[in-house]
């Protein structure tokens, strides 16, 4: 039967085999001259655009979960282009007007070359996450403090920084978050002075400190200056004034609590201090008549300079003086036991009679004593050694003959804890001796 089809439908089936098959061909050869391929960039920053969207309506953004940085972007690309691009070609941006209200943003990837000849461009992540609230600002006083310990010997005297005001901007929950502002300086084994710049840290209320990468501070570090003194131990000293009621005496016990205190100062200044005294005008003991206890506050007595090196210290040290009822011992002795001193030359001196004030006698004399009971005992004659100056006695005789009878003071050594209630006087001849007369 005669076949009366076009020409060109003849054979159809053959003619689009043998198309596909040219294709086929055709792709096949191209792959192998030039096969598709891929690139992998780690860490990929995702640029945010048009965040002043936010921050001109007084609000500030955070990103959640570090999801501006892409953790694995993928390139395929015939290799050809794969070769002429590194990763500075690959961007990743984020637009804050096509935000949501649960606040995702959608990442959009291109390469600044071969854009239209990349086959695709994928990332492990697809949304940013934006946190968004209100501006907050808050002020913080700067607290300093120093870690370790210095040298033994030595402390911390004060910490001085630089400036004390720190000013915090960010999402208000998390400024409303932090609690403090601080910064430490490291004085283990220092022996003198430290100026040193410190990080600030900021702190919550549970002493955690708050991330900063989405604050603005004023400044992160602050210069510091830590003075560091020597310490000495000083002794302190306390007088007093007056005197116990009459038949009272010291018991000789003065104590003081603390006795000693630890200052803190410059060397220089802390050589020149040996001690530190109260004044006697600021304790009293007149007409008492039991030990007496008193609290003092020695601060004011501090040398110029210095300072109580326990900062804990208030000053106030407690003074006890002893007191005691006291004993009238009554001692006797010889009126010829009374020693003559420096008799002038040519002259010879006697004692004629002593008196104690109540009595007089040509052959004794008594010394009336006030002292502690328990001292009584150790009042004896043979320690007084009473003696007359009879140099001192004739220094304002007026004539250069010293002939007469003339009334001194008999001297004696007063035994500890007595005091001599009554002044003992003596009648004294002194004469010219003969041979000078001649």
């Amino acid at each position: 039967m005669k076949n009366n089809k076009p020409h060109f439908f003849q054979n159809i089936g053959l003619r689009i085999l043998s198309l596909v098959l040219a294709v086929i061909l055709w792709v096949v050869v191209n792959n192998v001259n030039d096969p598709i391929g891929q690139m992998t960039i780690s860490n990929l920053t995702v640029r945010l655009l048009h965040t002043n969207e936010i921050t001109d309506d007084g609000k500030v953004y955070t990103v959640l979960d570090s999801t501006d940085t892409v953790p694995v972007v993928t390139v395929r690309a015939s290799r050809s282009i794969i070769d002429s691009l590194d990763s500075s070609n690959i961007v990743a941006t984020a637009d804050v007007e096509d935000m949501t209200d649960d606040g995702q943003i959608k990442i959009n990837y291109y390469s600044t070359k071969y854009d239209s000849e990349i086959t695709s461009i994928t990332g492990s992540i697809q949304y940013v996450h934006l946190s968004v609230e209100d501006k907050s600002t808050s002020s913080f006083v700067l607290k300093t403090s120093t870690s370790g310990d210095v040298a033994d010997g030595y402390q911390v005297a004060s910490i001085t920084p630089e400036q004390n005001q720190i000013r915090v901007s960010g999402p208000q929950s998390v400024v409303e978050s932090i609690e403090s502002a601080t910064a430490n300086v490291d004085v283990s084994g220092a022996t003198g002075n430290i100026s040193t710049y410190s990080d600030i840290r900021l702190l919550d209320a549970d002493g955690n400190q708050v991330d900063t990468s989405n604050l603005t501070m004023n400044i992160t570090s602050v210069k510091i200056s830590v003075t560091v003194n020597p310490i000495s131990s000083v002794p302190i000293i306390a007088q007093y004034t007056g005197s116990p009621a009459d038949g009272y005496m010291l018991s000789g016990v003065l104590t003081i609590d603390p006795d000693t205190v630890e200052l803190s100062g410059k060397s220089t200044v802390l050589s020149t201090v040996q001690s530190i005294v109260i004044p006697a005008g600021v304790i009293d003991i007149s007409g008492r008549t039991e030990t007496f206890t008193t609290t003092v506050d020695i601060t004011p007595y501090l040398p110029d300079g210095t300072s109580f090196a326990d900062e804990d210290f208030d000053g106030n040290v407690t003074v006890t003086i002893g007191i005691e009822a006291g004993e009238n011992v009554r001692v006797t002795d010889n009126i010829s036991d009374i020693s003559l001193a420096n008799v002038p030359e040519g002259y010879s001196a006697q004692i004629l009679s002593a008196s104690d004030g109540f009595a007089t006698s040509t052959q004794s004399v008594t010394f009336t004593f006030s002292t502690l009971s328990s001292d009584a005992s150790s009042v004896q004659a043979a320690e007084l050694n009473p003696t007359v100056d009879v140099g001192a006695l004739l220094e304002n005789v007026g004539s250069s003959d010293y002939s007469g009878i003339y009334t001194a003071t008999v001297d004696i050594s007063e035994p500890d804890n007595a005091t001599l209630l009554d002044k003992v006087t003596a009648r004294v001849q002194i004469t010219k001796n003969s041979s000078d007369s001649e």
